[in-house]
């Protein structure tokens, strides 16, 4: 189970309209309003998958200019932060005993050209 709360804004000009909607909706609750612009809709989901299936469907209204995420609970995130608690200890590649230089970081493409360049050059 996923929930989530939500900001979205409206066309003022389409705000009963889009209020009507979001209130008639089984997929999201209106939370409160500004009786404006502005709504806070609390959105719950069995999984992430329909979660983002809602808020399209929320960004597909005619008359929202917005969806933001304010704030979101994940019941898969929760499992799989319990999931590492139990894990034994800390992976070998990260352990302090690993010499610096056998350590290798995918995500930065110049660092491991840089890298590679040195050890060329030695």
């Amino acid at each position: 189970m996923n929930v989530s709360g939500l900001v979205v804004r409206v066309n003022p000009e389409r705000f009963a309209q889009v209020l009507e909607v979001l209130e008639a909706a089984p997929w999201a609750e209106v939370y409160t309003h500004d009786g404006e612009s502005k709504l806070v809709v609390v959105v719950e989901a069995e999984d992430t998958a329909a979660e983002m299936a809602v808020y399209r469907t929320i960004e597909g209204v005619e008359g929202v200019l917005s969806v933001e995420l304010a704030y979101s609970y994940s019941e898969e995130l929760e499992d799989a932060r319990d999931e590492l608690e139990v894990q034994d200890g800390v992976p070998e590649v990260l352990a302090d005993e690993v010499p610096a230089d056998e350590v290798r970081y995918g995500g930065d493409v110049r660092t491991l050209l840089k890298e590679h360049l040195e050890k060329l050059q030695d």
